[in-house]
């Protein structure tokens, strides 16, 4: 059982605990089943039925959910549907959390600078002119990129042993069960999540320029479009995010 699973099924049972007792102690309301006010008995019987079922339920549910993450489908269909599986990842474990955050908050600024992006080259451009059609062809590219890199990183997530590695961190990975192989291997998930990550970092900063560029020009035609440094590096970087699939 994970870490993050223990803490959740103590702090359930320690709410119901304390709710119990702050209803039937003497110390504090001091209610009774079978004696003192229609009200007060009332509240006490709701208490104990209400303790019962949110027992049953919280435990069951708890204990029920899987302890590694989902596997991932092979086509997730858009960037709010990484989001979805992110924060159902973040629920299990603690390895990727610092990661699933960052690509939680990655998405948000992504969303965010596209629009600001798309709304200036409307102030500028018509939507039938050349100039913005290769501008929002680069942004959809970059979208795709920033789609796949998102569920390469869900994959690995999904592949690795959350529960055996936070075990085995737990004991100081011993030696005569953790082979420098496997130490490797686990190494290289937890590598690659974080440079995916990195290269979502270089994808919104170069959005960042993309932007500044398109608010320094009233008009453009495509071949100088395709001349500006911000779209050069962008395209550079696109490609070299494919290589890296």
């Amino acid at each position: 059982m994970s870490h993050k699973k223990i803490i959740q099924l103590i702090s359930a049972n320690s709410l119901i605990a304390a709710t119990n007792i702050a209803v039937f102690s003497k110390a504090f309301l001091g209610f009774s089943l079978f004696a003192g006010t229609a009200l007060t008995m009332s509240t006490a019987w709701f208490t104990v039925i209400a303790s019962l079922f949110s027992f049953t339920y919280f435990n069951k549910k708890l204990l029920a959910s899987p302890n590694s993450y989902s596997i991932i489908p092979n086509k997730i269909g858009s960037l709010d549907e990484c989001v979805v599986y992110f924060e159902e990842a973040i629920q299990n474990g603690d390895v990727f959390d610092k990661d699933i955050l960052k690509n939680l908050e990655q998405l948000k600024r992504f969303k965010r600078k596209r629009n600001i992006i798309n709304n200036v080259l409307l102030q500028k451009f018509s939507p039938h002119e050349l100039t913005y059609k290769k501008f929002d062809s680069v942004l959809n590219e970059v979208e795709s990129i920033m789609y796949l890199n998102m569920q390469s990183i869900l994959n690995k997530i999904a592949a690795f042993d959350v529960e055996e590695y936070e075990n085995l961190q737990k004991r100081g990975f011993p030696k005569e069960e953790v082979s420098q192989d496997k130490m490797d291997l686990y190494n290289e998930y937890i590598d690659f999540v974080k440079k995916a990550t990195i290269m979502n970092e270089e994808i919104l900063l170069k959005l960042d320029k993309i932007l500044f560029e398109v608010s320094k020009y009233n008009s453009l035609e495509d071949g100088e479009v395709k001349e500006l440094p911000a779209i050069i590096e962008m395209d550079e970087l696109i490609k070299n995010a494919k290589l890296y699939k």
